[in-house]
């Protein structure tokens, strides 16, 4: 009588299947749950983008009620606007995600809109132009530029690429506004 291999190999090929599936589940699991947690480069990009919308609403808060040049005023009036939108949705975003953003500026932020407040006419307006409008969008631009292609959580990812032309459209005005105020 020979002895059946299969009837013995059935149940070790069927405990391996049985193991590679298991395995194969736990894999995508953890790979989904890893996914699904913004990593450390995330987290940075809303502490980032939280501090640089806080200080540019700061910053055309004071060009509001200091400027008195009407392109000046426009521009700071469009920025907290604007800003203000965008903070609010990057804080929804960032709540979503259980991250904690502040809307409290670094100190280096705080000094430079202090400076920025002690100047009075065109001198503030230039200041203001080339601090806030400029250089700070080219930040601005630069930051979201990058997370648009290197944020891990999709989510993230798509915000700032969907808040990326506006800041660059920003940058497009304060050049516009730089210019003008050198005349």
């Amino acid at each position: 009588m020979p002895i059946s291999t299969t009837s013995s190999r059935t149940p070790s090929l069927k405990s391996v299947a049985i193991g590679a599936a298991v395995a194969l589940l736990s894999g995508i699991a953890i790979n989904s749950i890893a996914a699904a947690a913004p990593g450390a480069y995330d987290k940075r990009f809303l502490s980032k983008a939280a501090d640089a919308g806080s200080t540019e609403i700061a910053a055309s808060k004071v060009a509001q009620s200091k400027s008195s040049n009407g392109e000046v005023k426009q521009f700071a009036d469009a920025m907290v606007t604007a800003h203000t939108t965008v903070a609010d949705a990057l804080k929804q975003l960032a709540s979503s995600k259980q991250i904690e953003v502040s809307d409290q500026l670094a100190a280096k932020h705080k000094a430079q809109i202090d400076r920025l407040g002690r100047l009075e006419g065109q001198a503030f307006d230039r200041e203001y132009a080339a601090t806030i409008g400029v250089a700070a969008h080219k930040e601005a631009v630069k930051l979201f530029t990058d997370a648009s292609q290197k944020a891990s959580d999709p989510d993230i990812k798509a915000f700032a690429a969907k808040t990326l032309p506006a800041l660059q459209h920003h940058l497009e005005m304060a050049h516009a506004l730089q210019a003008a105020l050198a005349k």
